[in-house]
């Protein structure tokens, strides 16, 4: 067993940022949690119909939005950023990055959501990706997805760090840096550690649980309140 940090830093991810500071996957929400002293957080990806990745969740904007009848793959930028600017400033992927380059202490999980494959395929969404990420900052993320195919591209085609979110029965061929699994499944890390891959447990908001996973070895915890968190654990 790893000698674990005290330092609730070391080991909680503001899951798609800080929901005390902002709407969640916003960049009120990640400046929030930086400046609490978050050291990972984690956003996810969407593309719209003109192929720009944006920072958000949901395909559909019914949750965030109250619009069932919208889709983020079938909506231009330009309007789906007037369609969001009632209820919260969508964030692209250009934009998030070129924040996260003033917060170099930031671990981005960037989570790629696989409804893009309906229109790409894993070799177009790669190159999608290389275009907006420059090389020099791979090393500030790790690209994760819940398609395998999407992550082993990742890796032979960026040779980033990647993380395989366990929502499928297929797990990628290829070698891993991460693995995130509900925290339900804490008794799976061991498994994983002998594979020497870290594991990331989702999405914990209560203090007893988090000790009890921390007991078993987790790696990292994704939580929506990550400052809360801190105050309570630390």
């Amino acid at each position: 067993m790893h000698q674990r940090s005290n330092d609730p830093s070391a080991y909680l991810v503001a899951h798609r940022g800080d929901r005390d500071g902002g709407v969640e996957n916003t960049l009120a929400a990640f400046k929030f949690a930086a400046a609490t002293g978050a050291r990972f957080a984690e956003c996810d990806i969407q593309f719209t119909r003109d192929l720009v990745p944006v920072v958000i969740h949901d395909n559909w904007l019914k949750r965030l939005c109250n619009r069932a009848d919208i889709k983020v793959m079938q909506t231009d930028l330009a309007d789906l950023k007037t369609i969001c600017s009632n209820h919260f400033e969508l964030l692209t992927l250009d934009e998030l990055l070129l924040w996260l380059r003033s917060q170099p202490q930031v671990t981005m999980f960037i989570e790629i959501k696989p409804t893009i494959l309906r229109r790409l395929s894993t070799a177009g969404i790669v190159r999608r990706l290389s275009e907006c990420i420059p090389e020099f900052q791979f090393d500030q993320l790790v690209l994760i997805s819940q398609s395998v195919a999407i992550i082993e591209t990742c890796k032979t085609a960026l040779h980033c760090r990647t993380g395989w979110v366990a929502e499928s029965h297929r797990q990628p061929s290829c070698v891993i840096d991460y693995v995130f699994i509900p925290f339900t499944q804490g008794f799976d890390i061991a498994i994983w550690h002998e594979r020497h891959v870290k594991v990331g447990l989702y999405t914990v908001n209560d203090t007893n649980i988090a000790s009890e996973l921390l007991a078993l070895n987790s790696d990292l915890i994704e939580t929506d309140h990550y400052a809360q968190m801190v105050a309570d654990l630390g």
